[in-house]
């Protein structure tokens, strides 16, 4: 199990089906292309999810989609800057990436099918298919 930097939070491949995160995670995390990185701290309580560019290491955006008590981490789409977040009390939301910025879409929308929530009891029981989920890359 690999502990971060704040409470709730542990790799979501890890093997103990309790602390299984499907897609998301909490650890630094690029988007596709390598061109983005976001990190998630606590502030306040509240989760702040910040966008960095990869090469020159400057702030683009940041967001605050939820409480750290509940939140379950992040997942860049697998061929565009959008972000997805996964919280206990609010569930699933995009954060759509628009001119620069990355903005929470109103609607509620279902992630693609290659992002698992933590909640989905079909790849939460069967650990063989845990290698086969969309997770982005942490390096």
């Amino acid at each position: 199990m690999v502990f971060c930097s704040f409470v709730l939070l542990v790799s979501c491949t890890s093997r103990d089906s309790a602390e299984f995160w499907g897609s998301y995670t909490a650890d630094k995390t690029y988007s596709y292309d390598h061109k983005y990185y976001a990190l998630q701290t606590v502030e306040d309580n509240m989760i702040v999810v910040t966008v960095y560019d990869s090469e020159t290491n400057k702030k683009i955006d940041s967001f605050s989609p939820a409480r750290s008590m509940d939140f379950w981490g992040i997942c860049w789409e697998k061929d565009s800057y959008n972000i997805w977040t996964q919280s206990a009390d609010i569930g699933d939301y995009c954060f759509e990436y628009k001119n620069g910025k990355w903005v929470r879409h109103d609607e509620y929308m279902t992630p693609p099918d290659y992002i698992i929530s933590r909640y989905d009891e079909k790849y939460r029981n069967d650990p063989e298919q845990w290698s086969n989920i969309y997770m982005s890359p942490t390096k």
